[in-house]
């Protein structure tokens, strides 16, 4: 299979319902999304506070 370049340019809500929904199917999640799952909500989280953070992946549980 040939890799092949993507670019778009998420918006914040975009990715927090992104990590939402990989979140609420972590169990199911192929491992080749996991890198994805955890960019994403490292990205959230490096542009949030740290309360907010809390809030928003304590809520998400």
């Amino acid at each position: 299979m040939m890799e092949q370049t993507f670019r778009y340019d998420f918006s914040e809500d975009e990715i927090k319902a992104l990590v939402l929904l990989l979140r609420e199917n972590e169990a199911t999640l192929p491992g080749c999304l996991e890198n994805l799952m955890l960019n994403l909500q490292n990205c959230i989280y490096d542009s949030m506070t740290i309360d907010e953070a809390e809030k928003f992946f304590n809520e998400s549980i």
